[in-house]
């Protein structure tokens, strides 16, 4: 499997999945949102199992491998729902989803080393996104007071690390299982951290029945992104679909321009530009 092309549908599902998020998780909150995704998204795989496959057996040593993916995967949605509902999106996002280079330098580590060209366009992609993230314009931002910067700071850091985790493991169990199987043991976990953050800090349940079919999609558009990346662990070098993952920002603006009509600064038409061509050539090279 091609992991250029798995990580930029994942990056076109999770593109699509924050800009439904954009408006839900400021009306109801993150910690909903997180509970709702994780949620629907395990009641759809659960369906598409019993209807064309088979659940997997919990009982086996290696399950620890998607239950760690599950629980980095969940806490990481929380985590960075909660960097950007609390101060600039500028700050919050370039450090939380810059987790691809970390993934890089991880495969580098295992043994999976890039090539000098696709380091380059690696490079490129990430230098991309990172413009995408911190080319908003506007003053509001600069009315931040330190300690909302420093919650923000600290959750986006939080969001790194366990996206890290969640998807090196995710990418490891999906070589000792199926990945849809995989991704349902760790959705399981997933709603099983979740469920207890929900049940300690109760949310009234009135306001969220408007939103319950925008959270269906989020959830079918999450646990479809994250069974894309799971599957590229299969792959030579799944590092590289992390990387491309990153795209889901450029995405996510460019349907804002789209469909919301908002402007987009002259940094980010570059830093758009330099992502989709930075896959392409990534993709050109597989």
């Amino acid at each position: 499997m091609n992991p250029v092309f798995l990580g930029t549908a994942a990056a076109l599902c999770w593109g699509m999945l924050d800009f439904l998020a954009s408006n839900t998780g400021r009306r109801i909150g993150p910690l909903p949102v997180t509970a709702a995704v994780t949620l629907f998204g395990l009641v759809l795989i659960s369906l598409w199992l019993l209807a064309f496959g088979e659940l997997p057996t919990l009982l086996r040593g290696d399950v620890w491998w998607p239950a760690v993916a599950g629980i980095g995967v969940a806490l990481a949605t929380l985590f960075l729902f909660t960097a950007i509902t609390s101060g600039p999106i500028s700050l919050a996002v370039p450090v939380a989803m810059s987790y691809p280079a970390t993934s890089v330098l991880l495969g580098a580590f295992l043994g999976s080393i890039p090539s000098l060209t696709q380091l380059a366009f690696v490079a490129l992609i990430l230098i991309g996104a990172l413009l995408v993230a911190g080319g908003e314009s506007g003053s509001a931002e600069v009315e931040e007071t330190p300690g909302r910067w420093r919650r923000t700071i600290t959750f986006a850091i939080l969001a790194h690390l366990t996206f890290v985790v969640g998807v090196f493991a995710g990418q490891k169990s999906a070589l000792l299982f199926d990945e849809i199987q995989s991704v349902w043991i760790s959705r399981l976990a997933g709603a099983a951290i979740i469920l207890p953050l929900m049940f300690a800090r109760p949310a009234p349940i009135r306001p969220q029945i408007p939103y319950l079919p925008v959270l269906a999609v989020m959830g079918l558009l999450d646990v479809f992104a994250i069974t894309l990346l799971f599957a590229a662990g299969k792959s030579a070098q799944p590092e590289l679909a992390n990387v491309c993952a990153t795209a889901s920002g450029a995405i996510t603006i460019v349907l804002a321009w789209i469909f919301l009509h908002e402007k987009i600064a002259y940094l980010r038409w570059i830093g758009i530009a330099a992502t989709f061509f930075g896959i392409a050539a990534l993709s050109a090279l597989k």
